[in-house]
């Protein structure tokens, strides 16, 4: 099993479920943007509601997954596991090769 940790501030939960983000970001989306600023709106808002509950911690596995989330997750994956690599890499300094 590999584990890859996504760390989200609660102010940043916050942000993005608020009314304001999203209307802003409806306003400026086009064509396909809105459908995806719908679906973060959703996601944000559950998310939300369920850090206020007191939930700090969140593990997304596939067997946890119904059928219409377990396709959520299939379409994501491959770019999780890009930003987890990159995660690893970006910003810091290449090793210099032995002379």
């Amino acid at each position: 099993m590999v584990k890859i940790i996504f760390e989200v501030s609660e102010d940043f939960i916050n942000e993005q479920a608020s009314e304001e983000t999203i209307s802003a970001k409806m306003k400026a989306a086009e064509g396909q943007e809105a459908f995806k600023v719908i679906i973060d709106m959703i996601g944000f808002k559950q998310l939300k509601k369920e850090v206020d509950k007191g939930t700090k911690e969140f593990v997304v596995t596939p067997d946890k997954l119904d059928e219409k989330s377990l396709k959520i997750y299939n379409g994501e994956i491959g770019e999780i596991c890009v930003l987890a690599a990159f995660s690893e890499t970006d910003n810091k300094p290449e090793e210099k090769e032995a002379e």
